[in-house]
């Protein structure tokens, strides 16, 4: 049986925060269970339609994803994990498999991504060349304080824009997004379905590899109010209409922007008996 349910609507929940002095009760994290795994997700837009399709290895971990254009391959990605599980190193390729970059991934003391660069081989030369890198930081309740791209210039980092997470008590959680010159686009607060599953909050480290707003992003994020100095931000506000498999995953999902833009996901799962 499926379940449609059309966003704003009674029963989501607005993410709120605890102050930082008051330490959440740690309760113990139930095993997940009937798991379904994204293979495959379709991409409508009014600039054409994409294709995102994934590969699992033995321990359901995604070590391939192919990118496509309408039916043309436009790139391939490789995934490599450490011993623990974690997401070692993720390469680009071409269509014809030739590299195009890498990123290198980093862990902090409680194994949580903290870092993450990406590098260019320079063929003929031997020599790798850094283009950007990432960086996350969390607070001593394991909540993302702060996600920041980088690039480098003259083999130097420079900030490349930022997101920081703010936790009021009793408030909703709140994303300030910034540009790259440290100025604050909008500040956004999300709702996300209770009862939903991100397509994909089976397999985390791969989702993760990229911490940033509704972090952990276990639950569908079904609406998202951007705002300026109180004045709304059409490019970046949201709400979507969704249909949820019996499991909690979502089908299809469309998302429409505050401008009118329209968005339209379509998702493919290999569920757990």
């Amino acid at each position: 049986m499926k379940t449609k349910l059309l966003v704003p609507m009674l029963g989501l929940l607005l993410l709120t925060g605890c102050s930082e002095d008051e330490e959440p009760v740690v309760k113990p994290t139930p095993a997940p269970q009937d798991l379904c795994y994204l293979e495959e997700q379709h991409i409508e837009t009014e600039n054409g339609d994409s294709t995102i399709r994934y590969t699992y290895n033995d321990q359901n971990q995604v070590v391939q994803t192919e990118h496509l254009r309408q039916e043309d391959l436009l790139a391939i990605r490789r995934y490599t994990y450490t011993s623990e599980g974690k997401l070692a190193e993720e390469h680009v390729l071409k269509p014809d498999s030739t590299e195009e970059m890498f990123m290198v991934y980093a862990y902090d003391s409680k194994g949580r991504l903290s870092r993450y660069e990406v590098k260019q081989e320079i063929p003929g030369l031997e020599t790798v060349h850094r283009l950007s890198s990432f960086k996350a930081v969390y607070d001593n309740q394991g909540r993302l304080t702060s996600a920041t791209d980088y690039l480098f210039l003259n083999n130097k980092e420079r900030a490349n824009g930022s997101v920081t997470i703010s936790y009021p008590i009793d408030k909703a959680v709140v994303a300030t997004v910034k540009g790259r010159q440290g100025e604050t686009l909008y500040k956004a607060t999300t709702i996300t379905d209770p009862v939903s599953r991100d397509p994909l909050s089976a397999v985390p480290v791969y989702q993760l590899r990229k911490p940033g707003i509704g972090y952990p992003n276990q639950r569908l994020m079904t609406e998202l109010n951007a705002t300026n100095e109180e004045e709304n931000v059409l490019e970046a506000s949201f709400t979507s209409a969704y249909e949820l498999n019996e499991r909690g995953y979502p089908e299809t999902y469309t998302v429409t922007y505050g401008d009118g833009r329209e968005v339209k996901y379509t998702y493919t799962y290999r569920c757990s008996e």
